[in-house]
């Protein structure tokens, strides 16, 4: 994902100093990387940039850990291995992870004695932990090292979901990565943050109404999935999504994927279709922006579907009746899901010590 601006590196000089050694891995070296990704996210003055910045981090341990398979001879996971060619991954080497990028001049500079897939790791923690409201989701006590980077990963691009709806979630995140429902909707919500580029994946716009909003890490997408009407989008093409916005009503363009409108609704059987027909914007029926939609509505799921857990898993996570800001079943869960992504596949991970002597 190319950035519109340069970012900043931050000079070394003013940045925390990590310890020598790969022997332990200390509180102070885990909150000075945070301290570092939140230094070099000052420099960044441009909304855009920034919410890249952060959800690109994101997005990299995502794809990092999504390869994971228990059922393969090479399972894969957090080994700090990219198939960055591939087209599933594009745009994070290039801005997020290079030769240029502050990230990866960060990790060459301080951090390398740890491993890439524990820097990865450690660095979206941060990002999380910066994000979250009052910063209250960290997860330092959930974090464990130890992780060893692969030399090569041929095949792992084809392992990570696209966003074409809910078998992917099922395929990867249910038997592959042997993830629950809860896990899935919990990591999904990650989404909050960040932003799709038509460039890379093909889809274009921000799951969140504004990038401000893309800049807060909270239950937001949750609300968004629910309460917003949502209509199909780039129908017949391969990057089918659904979008909520208009020209008139939106700076930019605000999405979700078929993966993301699965939790709510049966569109992996049931597409193209919109999700509220009985919202009107200028007198218009807001299914009928681009086709008409208003006579197709989207369908929920029989209450004896496998799927409902998501719903119920989605409902949860809203925090109670509207409006209120209790994320703490979705921070709980996301710490949950997260911990069990970032380590599968692993033995004899260590947690951070109080103090490295």
């Amino acid at each position: 994902m190319t950035m519109k601006t340069s970012f900043v590196f931050v000079l070394l000089s003013s940045l925390a100093v990590a310890p020598s050694s790969s022997e332990c891995f200390d509180k102070s070296t885990y909150y000075a990387i945070d301290h570092d990704i939140e230094a070099i996210a000052s420099g960044i003055d441009n909304e855009d940039d920034l919410v890249h910045f952060y959800g690109g981090i994101v997005r990299l341990v995502a794809h990092d850990f999504m390869d994971y398979d228990r059922n393969s001879d090479t399972p894969m996971g957090t080994d700090g291995c990219i198939d960055w060619g591939h087209e599933v991954n594009l745009g994070l080497w290039g801005s997020i992870w290079c030769d240029d990028c502050d990230l990866t001049k960060l990790y060459n500079d301080k951090y390398s004695q740890l491993s890439k897939a524990d820097f990865w790791v450690a660095a979206a923690n941060a990002v999380v932990r910066n994000l979250s409201v009052d910063k209250t989701l960290d997860m330092v006590d959930t974090f464990l090292w130890g992780r060893k980077d692969a030399d090569s990963c041929p095949g792992q691009g084809d392992r990570v979901p696209t966003g074409s709806g809910c078998r992917e979630i099922e395929d990867v995140f249910l038997d592959a990565m042997g993830l629950n429902w809860r896990d899935a909707v919990a990591l999904l919500g990650a989404h909050t943050i960040g932003k799709a580029h038509a460039d890379f994946s093909g889809h274009d716009g921000y799951w969140m109404p504004t990038a401000v909003d893309s800049l807060v890490f909270d239950k937001q997408y949750y609300e968004e999935l629910v309460r917003r009407p949502w209509r199909a989008h780039n129908i017949g093409a391969k990057e089918e999504d659904f979008i909520a916005s208009t020209e008139m009503t939106h700076k930019e363009p605000q999405l979700m994927l078929k993966t993301d409108m699965c939790l709510w609704f049966d569109t992996d059987n049931y597409y193209p279709c919109c999700s509220r027909s009985n919202r009107f914007f200028n007198g218009q029926n807001w299914c009928d922006w681009e086709e008409k939609l208003s006579d197709s509505e989207c369908t929920r799921y029989d209450t004896d579907n496998s799927r409902m857990e998501a719903v119920k898993t989605v409902v949860e996570f809203l925090g109670g009746p509207r409006p209120n800001e209790n994320n703490g079943p979705f921070y709980k869960s996301f710490a949950s899901a997260w911990f069990k992504a970032t380590t599968n596949g692993h033995d004899n991970l260590k947690a951070v010590s109080s103090k490295c002597w």
